[in-house]
Protein backbone atom coordinates (compact mmCIF):
# COMPACT_ATOMS: atom_id res chain seq x y z
CA UNK A 1 0.00 0.00 0.00
CA UNK A 2 1.30 3.54 -1.34
CA UNK A 3 1.65 6.12 1.90
CA UNK A 4 -0.85 8.02 -0.26
CA UNK A 5 -3.77 5.86 -0.13
CA UNK A 6 -2.32 5.28 3.57
CA UNK A 7 -3.20 8.53 4.25
CA UNK A 8 -6.44 8.73 2.01
CA UNK A 9 -7.71 5.66 4.05
CA UNK A 10 -6.64 7.19 7.52
CA UNK A 11 -8.22 10.56 6.43
CA UNK A 12 -11.58 8.85 5.35
CA UNK A 13 -11.87 6.21 8.28
CA UNK A 14 -11.42 9.11 11.14
CA UNK A 15 -14.19 11.49 9.21
CA UNK A 16 -16.39 8.33 8.52
CA UNK A 17 -16.08 7.84 12.27
CA UNK A 18 -16.08 11.26 13.95
CA UNK A 19 -17.67 13.06 11.42
CA UNK A 20 -17.42 16.89 11.78
CA UNK A 21 -14.81 16.39 14.33
CA UNK A 22 -13.17 14.02 12.64
CA UNK A 23 -12.84 16.98 10.22
CA UNK A 24 -11.24 19.05 12.75
CA UNK A 25 -8.83 16.31 13.54
CA UNK A 26 -7.79 15.84 10.24
CA UNK A 27 -7.76 19.75 9.93
CA UNK A 28 -5.47 20.08 13.14
CA UNK A 29 -2.79 17.04 11.91
CA UNK A 30 -2.87 18.94 8.03
CA UNK A 31 -1.30 21.89 10.42
CA UNK A 32 1.06 20.11 12.99
CA UNK A 33 4.36 19.54 12.26
CA UNK A 34 5.04 15.83 11.40
CA UNK A 35 6.83 13.15 13.73
CA UNK A 36 8.65 11.43 10.91
CA UNK A 37 9.50 8.94 13.08
CA UNK A 38 8.73 5.36 14.20
CA UNK A 39 5.93 4.15 16.94
CA UNK A 40 8.70 3.38 19.39
CA UNK A 41 9.67 6.73 19.09
CA UNK A 42 6.06 7.54 19.86
CA UNK A 43 5.24 5.43 22.82
CA UNK A 44 8.28 7.36 24.84
CA UNK A 45 6.11 10.40 25.00
CA UNK A 46 3.16 8.28 25.74
CA UNK A 47 1.77 7.37 29.69
CA UNK A 48 1.42 4.07 30.61
CA UNK A 49 -2.71 3.29 31.50
CA UNK A 50 -3.20 -0.10 32.97
CA UNK A 51 -3.64 -1.71 30.02
CA UNK A 52 -5.44 1.23 28.37
CA UNK A 53 -4.29 0.79 24.47
CA UNK A 54 -6.48 3.92 23.56
CA UNK A 55 -5.70 6.11 26.99
CA UNK A 56 -2.03 5.20 26.11
CA UNK A 57 -1.94 6.42 22.80
CA UNK A 58 -4.19 9.89 23.23
CA UNK A 59 -1.49 10.91 26.13
CA UNK A 60 1.51 10.54 23.54
CA UNK A 61 -0.93 12.57 21.66
CA UNK A 62 -1.75 14.81 23.71
CA UNK A 63 2.28 15.42 24.85
CA UNK A 64 3.25 16.16 21.16
CA UNK A 65 0.22 17.98 19.54
CA UNK A 66 -2.61 19.27 22.25
CA UNK A 67 -4.16 21.23 19.04
CA UNK A 68 -5.29 17.31 17.69
CA UNK A 69 -6.05 15.88 21.04
CA UNK A 70 -8.26 18.78 22.18
CA UNK A 71 -10.07 18.10 18.53
CA UNK A 72 -10.35 14.79 18.97
CA UNK A 73 -14.48 13.95 20.10
CA UNK A 74 -15.09 12.56 23.75
CA UNK A 75 -16.99 10.17 22.57
CA UNK A 76 -14.81 8.82 20.23
CA UNK A 77 -16.97 5.65 19.51
CA UNK A 78 -17.06 2.04 18.50
CA UNK A 79 -14.02 2.68 16.13
CA UNK A 80 -11.94 4.70 18.82
CA UNK A 81 -8.92 2.51 18.65
CA UNK A 82 -8.74 2.59 14.94
CA UNK A 83 -9.03 5.49 14.59
CA UNK A 84 -6.65 7.21 16.97
CA UNK A 85 -4.15 4.81 14.90
CA UNK A 86 -5.48 6.65 11.46
CA UNK A 87 -4.38 10.08 13.65
CA UNK A 88 -1.07 8.54 14.27
CA UNK A 89 -0.71 8.00 10.64
CA UNK A 90 -1.75 11.42 9.81
CA UNK A 91 0.57 13.04 12.36
CA UNK A 92 3.58 11.20 10.89
CA UNK A 93 4.37 8.36 12.96
CA UNK A 94 5.78 4.99 11.36
CA UNK A 95 3.11 2.41 12.07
Amino acid sequence: MSVYTQIKEAQENIVNNWHEAGEEVVAACFYSNPFNDSFEAFLTHCTPCGGNWGGLLLSGIADLYPEVYNAIPDDMGLNAFNSLVCVLILLGVYI
